[in-house]
């Protein structure tokens, strides 16, 4: 199958598709899924460059999404046939960080072989379901920027109808979180960098917005 991978010590410049054995059936505790899609995210690009070290070869994308062909003994969760979407932190189940959070040991694209390839088989914990409807490109977004902005305005903000928040630029997060925002009745205050960008983005939430 194919993959596509980063060469130590990382740059654009050492990117490359390679041909690797099909990973094969899963097994106990482990999916088989076909990948339809990934998202690039700030973090993909770190890896990419260098920014964030990793080993060399390592199958690039931290989110991806596509279909479950295989489930391993034991697991309950899935069913072949499903769609699915992965998982930022596979290894983190509950509770508060520890350290394998902190320096991404767990993440897929970074501290382990991520979702660049055209078939993964990974433990069940490495993806959870995608929202009913959704194509495989849509939901390959939200697992990176989507629950970030989800973190930060509904978990850690305990953002409510009517209040204002700010949201800077166009990058990912500022766009989930844009949506988000709309979604729950509050107001949007965006910084763009350019008037192009400020005549877009309004569109992308669904109504209107202040804009600097």
């Amino acid at each position: 199958m194919e993959t596509y991978v980063v060469r130590a010590p990382g740059g654009l410049d050492r990117l490359g598709i390679v041909e690797r054995n099909d990973p094969g059936e899963p097994g106990p505790g482990e999916v088989r899924v076909a990948i339809h899609a990934t998202s690039l995210n700030f973090h993909d690009l770190l890896v990419a460059n260098g920014g964030i070290p990793t080993e060399d070869g390592r199958v690039l994308m931290a989110d991806g999404a596509g279909v479950v062909e295989a489930v391993g003994a034991g697991v309950a969760e899935f069913a072949p046939g499903d769609h699915v979407v992965s998982t930022f932190f596979p290894h983190w189940t509950a509770g508060r960080p520890f350290t394998a959070v902190g320096n991404f040991a767990g993440t897929p694209g970074g501290g382990i072989d991520g979702m660049a390839a055209t078939h993964v088989v990974c433990p069940v914990s490495a993806f959870t379901r995608a929202p009913k409807g959704w194509s495989h490109p849509k939901a390959a977004t939200i697992t990176t920027s989507g629950l970030t902005a989800w973190r930060a305005l509904v978990i850690d903000g305990a953002l409510q109808a009517g209040q204002t928040v700010l949201t800077l630029g166009s990058g990912g997060v500022s766009l989930a979180a844009l949506q988000l925002v709309k979604a729950m009745g509050a107001h949007v205050a965006a910084t763009f960098s350019s008037d192009e960008k400020c005549e877009r983005l309004p569109r992308s939430g669904g109504g209107a917005l202040d804009a600097d």
